[in-house]
């Protein structure tokens, strides 16, 4: 659940208001329902450590937020506090109406169809950074159309942001995430980046399965886009066709 703290006069349903989230921290029930339980325990009480946060709603109009955030956990219930937003993670709700990935760098929590939060630890910050170049001189970057395809292994569009990537839909699972880079060919430091790279998912694997993508782009542009994916434990997940851009 996010809770976001602003003074919206009608608060979406599955946003909770601010004075919800004060009146747990201090242990306080004035008995009004705002759609969650008054028993939620006071953060103050959990294990809580600084991170930093990457919001992503399922929606790629809407730009990612990133930056410091407070992760607590207590008796498997986790909670995140970012900026004006409050995420509560009941642990009696995983698997229903959220999943949760773990990895080395960080979390990842997911509400399909809604949004993806993901938590970083501080030190595994340097795991994010990408190459010389990559948000510049980059021929990856941009929105890629899949072909149509049956079944669940359906990327469609692709969407690759300097710090992002994104594909799916509601019905195939959405995966929304940040990633490391590494370049596979070699290229001039003039040249715009193309070849193969591979990039994988940080903080961890999304629910699809996927935890590794490999993109492969000639510069002179013979062919489209060719993607493949890739789960944890390197077995082959999706191999597609060229993938055009979309202008």
């Amino acid at each position: 659940m996010a809770v976001r703290a602003d003074p919206a006069p009608m608060p979406h349903p599955r946003l909770r208001p601010a004075i919800a989230v004060l009146g747990s921290c201090i242990g306080i029930s004035f008995g009004i329902s705002f759609g969650i339980s008054s028993a939620v325990p006071a953060p103050a009480r959990a294990d809580s450590t600084t991170a930093t946060c990457r919001f992503s709603r399922h929606d790629h109009t809407i730009p990612v937020e990133t930056g410091p955030c407070t992760f607590s956990q207590r008796q498997g219930n986790a909670s995140v506090r970012f900026g004006e937003w409050q995420f509560d993670f009941p642990i009696a709700e995983e698997g229903r109406s959220y999943t949760r990935s773990a990895s080395p760098a960080g979390l990842r929590f997911n509400r399909e169809g809604d949004y993806t939060l993901q938590v970083f630890w501080r030190s595994d910050q340097a795991a994010l950074a990408k190459p010389p170049g990559w948000e510049n001189q980059n021929l990856f970057l941009g929105r890629w159309q899949g072909e149509s395809t049956a079944g669940r292994a359906v990327i469609e569009v692709l969407t690759l942001e300097p710090n992002r990537i994104r594909w799916g839909n509601a019905f195939n699972g959405v995966c929304d995430s940040d990633y490391s880079v590494e370049i596979l060919s070699p290229r001039q430091p003039s040249e715009p980046l193309s070849g193969m790279v591979r990039l994988t998912l940080q903080p961890g694997p999304c629910a699809t399965g996927d935890a590794v993508v490999e993109l492969a782009l000639p510069a002179d542009g013979s062919s489209g886009l060719e993607v493949v994916t890739y789960g944890a434990d390197g077995r082959l997940i999706g191999q597609y066709g060229a993938f055009t851009p979309l202008r």
